[in-house]
């Protein structure tokens, strides 16, 4: 179909008549039509076609209210909670529903970390609300995962309980609700998990044991890297970045020679956003930090270079000029012609007073 309208002419004024107009087209020329306004938007700044799209959030087509649904996650404003809510309780269909359930989650997750109690209280009791009375597992799952952000016992309790399921799907939900919780008391149960016989849970496990674990936990991850389903070896390449660190960065280089092109190229792209990170990480501290930091790495090269005075601590006698050469008194074999050895062969003694003390 062949756009017939100006976007660059669409305001405030004229979004009711707009609105009619596009009510006039056929389902898939409403689609093409949202999905051209939410285009023109994110290339121009300062238009907002936000009212303008959202009338369309009760439409009786299920694809063009699962795409205003799905637009509503780029909204900031505070309103949108309601709109969400209200899709959460009235929607029929499940994948309409789920998507405005993971956008209340973001929602979640943005009062958790700027430590907004009060909302934070109004969402809790939604969510659990809203999963005592779903009689769809699915939903109830997704709900979990959203307000799994907030730590609590409830929250605990429904995790540990669809843990304990047997069905695989109320397991993933744990394990991605445990991610989303923070609290590092899950991670041995996300290392249990590593090598289980579903790979989706393989998966959600890695990812979400690089949320909560460290360093110490990047060898378990990489066993990942070896997984024979491909998104479990992404999970791991995801994990590894997430945690980060100079190990971290050299796993992620070694897999440039992975047989897999699609773990190439998301390991070259996990490594550049790494290193930019820690580029604007750098670039925060002033010239002075930067010139200490350089002069005590100094201080510490000098430092380690004369930790371990060869000549003073054990009376070895320097042979050449470079200094490659010692003779040592435990160097001396009486069975040998040449008693000079290499400062090489001899371990470094390990807490070595100096003489003199």
């Amino acid at each position: 179909m062949k756009n017939k309208l100006d976007f660059s002419k669409i305001n405030y004024e004229t979004f009711e008549e707009t609105y009619k107009n596009i009510l006039k087209m056929k389902d898939e020329g409403i689609i093409l039509t949202i999905e051209q306004l939410i285009s023109f938007e994110e290339e121009k700044k300062g238009v907002h076609f936000e009212t303008l799209i959202l009338k369309f959030l009760e439409h009786k087509n299920d694809q063009i209210r699962l795409l205003v649904t799905k637009y509503l996650s780029k909204s900031s404003d505070l309103s949108t909670v309601r709109k969400i809510k209200k899709i959460i309780l009235n929607e029929k269909k499940s994948d309409i529903r789920n998507q405005a359930i993971n956008i209340f989650g973001i929602w979640i997750s943005n009062y958790v970390e700027k430590n907004k109690t009060k909302e934070i209280e109004k969402s809790l009791e939604f969510g659990l609300d809203f999963i005592n009375n779903s009689k769809s597992e699915e939903s109830q799952n997704s709900m979990l995962q959203s307000i799994s952000f907030i730590n609590n016992n409830k929250i605990d309790e429904l995790i540990m309980k669809k843990y304990s399921s047997k069905y695989d799907e109320d397991i993933n939900s744990s394990i991605i609700s445990m991610g989303n919780n923070g609290n590092t008391k899950w991670i041995p149960l996300l290392e249990d998990n590593l090598d289980h016989n579903n790979s989706t849970i393989r998966t959600n496990s890695c990812i979400s044991l690089s949320y909560l674990g460290n360093e110490e936990h990047l060898d378990q991850i990489k066993e990942l890297l070896e997984d024979e389903e491909l998104e479990a070896q992404k999970a791991a390449v995801l994990g590894i970045s997430n945690i980060s660190g100079i190990y971290a960065k050299s796993l992620l280089e070694q897999l440039r020679f992975s047989s897999e092109p699609e773990i190439v190229e998301l390991s070259k792209i996990k490594l550049s956003e790494i290193k930019a990170d820690e580029g604007l990480d750098s670039s925060d501290a002033s010239e002075s930090e930067i010139e200490e930091t350089q002069e005590d790495l100094k201080e510490e090269n000098i430092d380690d270079f004369d930790e371990y005075n060869a000549a003073e601590i054990e009376g070895w006698g320097s042979l050449n000029s470079d200094g490659t050469s010692f003779i040592a008194p435990d160097a001396i074999d009486d069975d040998i012609d040449d008693p000079i050895k290499s400062l090489a062969d001899y371990e470094k003694p390990i807490d070595q007073p100096r003489i003199d003390d």
